[in-house]
């Protein structure tokens, strides 16, 4: 049986002309029709849908169909949400070497704007969180990096990304070399803190109290 045999779609008029080709060769290619009674609205990421379009279709963004391929099955449509808010939707991260309390946020975080999480580095992950280039992770994914196309980045993104409220480019924060971790860290005054707050979607505010000693 085809990979999309049970998709009727429906392709937003929004998306440019070569990639709307390009994706209606795709589904048409694995066994997709566009012909009623449609069953999947495919659009572009972060775009607002009507109430009534989500209320009878799937609505989701091409990144599901890129995905669903790439991995052979069908994916999870609630994970692929064209919500501006779901700033994580379709990224599936994972993360080495961390703390727990670091784990715990980004976990957290990563669910609560859309995406998903694993604790293996499992063949569906999109977005490995590293610190450091020398656990079994972080080289594992850089040596399948070429085929699997996995971001290895520094969590930086993904509290920059939060900060921001929309995902920010990848490459900065990329393995081996992130561009984050050369830059100049700010200068702090002897014997003061210094107070970091992030506050997430779910209105928790995460702080962070570095003291400088004399």
């Amino acid at each position: 049986m085809s990979l999309f045999n049970s998709v009727h779609y429906i392709l937003s008029p929004s998306i440019q002309t070569e990639k709307y080709k390009e994706l209606s060769g795709l589904l048409t290619l694995h066994g997709a029709t566009s012909t009623p009674p449609h069953t999947h609205f495919i659009t572009l990421p972060g775009s607002l849908i009507q109430s009534e379009c989500q209320g009878s279709l799937y609505v989701v963004s091409e990144t599901w169909v890129q995905r669903s391929i790439a991995l052979g099955k069908l994916q999870p449509e609630e994970y692929y949400s064209t919500d501006p808010k779901m700033i994580f939707s379709g990224i599936v991260a994972c993360a080495t070497d961390l703390s727990s309390w670091d784990l715990e946020v980004l976990s957290a975080g990563i669910t609560s704007l859309g995406g998903q999480w694993r604790t293996a580095l499992t063949r569906d992950v999109t977005h490995l969180f590293a610190l450091h280039e020398q656990s079994d992770k972080y080289q594992t994914a850089m040596h399948f990096a070429p085929d699997t196309h996995m971001f290895i980045l520094t969590p930086h993104w993904f509290d920059d990304s939060v900060q921001a409220g929309h995902r920010l480019p990848e490459l900065p924060y990329s393995w081996p070399d992130p561009e984050v971790l050369e830059l100049d860290m700010p200068q702090a005054t002897m014997g003061h803190e210094i107070v970091v707050a992030i506050q997430y979607s779910a209105g928790m505010v995460y702080h962070l109290t570095i003291i400088v000693e004399d």
